[in-house]
């Protein structure tokens, strides 16, 4: 059973990641103009990458932050309920 969990808890980032991919690519097709003027003004690759970085970075980390100590304290009330628990820790997540 813990095997299974490894192979959806992996599915189950991997479509995420691509869902991601998708997003970020639909978004740069979207600026491709925009892009091109910024590189005829003289910008370089990794300023072009800051700038369509800032427009996800925003919310992936609040969802990271809702989400780790929601998470947290799901998993401690649950093992609460065992006999034998593993102490949580930060350094899990």
């Amino acid at each position: 059973m813990g095997l299974e969990f490894k192979y959806f808890a992996f599915l189950g980032i991997f479509i995420a990641g691509l869902g991601l991919f998708g997003l970020v690519a639909a978004v740069t097709e979207q600026k491709r103009k925009e892009i091109g003027i910024r590189k005829v003004f003289g910008a370089t690759v990794s300023d072009i990458l800051r700038h369509i970085n800032r427009d996800f970075l925003g919310p992936i980390v609040l969802a990271n932050l809702i989400a780790w100590p929601l998470a947290f304290w799901a998993m401690s009330k649950w093992l609460q309920k065992f006999a034998y628990h593993a102490k949580l820790s930060v350094d899990l997540f």
